[in-house]
């Protein structure tokens, strides 16, 4: 069973971080806009690849919510695995 508490935790984290990196990255762009460097270049493609990392993160977390919650009628292989690698509840036997 999934730790309901854990996932929302990182659910509200991760969107939180998601919408500063994306702020940052608006910023970066304007910033290229007005002077285009390459190192605001590079800062652009590490803000947008940051975004995309935390967007899909977010996508295994709302997976892990809905099948906590029961809604999920069809399993993704690829999913379940990272969903039960971060959020699966172990007994405290199971962790020696």
């Amino acid at each position: 069973m999934y730790s309901l508490r854990q996932i929302q935790a990182c659910k509200w984290t991760g969107a939180v971080l998601a919408v500063g990196v994306l702020s940052a990255t608006f910023g970066r762009w304007n910033a290229f806009r007005a002077a285009p460097a390459p190192g605001t270049y590079a800062g652009i493609l590490g803000a947008l690849t940051g975004f995309l990392l935390l967007m899909t993160s977010l996508a295994v977390v709302v997976y892990a919510e809905e099948k906590a919650k029961g809604r999920i009628t069809r399993p993704r292989p690829l999913l379940d695995r990272i969903a039960d690698r971060l959020f699966l509840k172990r007994d405290e036997h199971d962790q020696g």
